[in-house]
């Protein structure tokens, strides 16, 4: 399959790249969307800084838990975990996809959560540290640390990379064949 990220897409002419996903990799892309969002199975793991009953933790020593990420956009994650997490419970997770630099203390806010096959569906919304001043009290968005930011930037970057990584491979193929 290839895909051709241009501005039709919602990104600007400028990051027009053509490249070819292949399993385990797939990309789904509907209208209703504002994101691409790519399946894929690897393993995240998260921490929730804090939960919906009003208990907070700054420094990300909450209540832990892992899971494995079934899509991904820069939007969000759908995750499948054994642990319930509770909506609107804001999360600080860390994920590497294959081929990847792995990436630490992005921020997710939990915005659904549903039992499935013994275990749950949870879909986390990217959010940045200025939507944190939405959710939290000031003097708490001044306790999470600086370390901790936007999921969409640092999920972006680390898509880019995939995404420009596979095209490299590719490019490479077609010179050689």
């Amino acid at each position: 399959m290839t895909v051709s990220r241009t501005s039709g897409k919602g990104l600007p002419p400028t990051t027009a790249v053509d490249f070819e996903v292949k399993p385990p990799f797939q990309i789904m892309e509907d209208n209703r969307r504002r994101f691409i969002r790519i399946d894929i199975e690897e393993p995240i793991t998260y921490c929730i800084i804090k939960s919906i009953d009003g208990a907070f933790w700054p420094k990300g020593d909450g209540p832990v838990g892992q899971g494995e990420i079934l899509n991904i956009s820069a939007g969000g994650i759908l995750m499948f975990t054994s642990e319930p997490v509770m909506e609107n419970s804001i999360l600080s997770m860390s994920l590497r996809i294959e081929g990847c630099k792995e990436i630490n203390n992005i921020l997710g806010l939990t915005k659904r959560s549903e039992i499935d096959s013994g275990g749950y569906l949870v879909g986390i919304e990217s959010i940045t540290r200025e939507k944190l001043s939405d959710l939290l009290r000031p003097e708490e968005v001044t306790e999470i640390p600086e370390d901790m930011a936007s999921f969409t930037e640092r999920l972006r970057s680390l898509l880019n990379n995939y995404i420009y990584s596979k095209k490299l491979s590719v490019d490479e193929n077609e010179k050689t064949s």
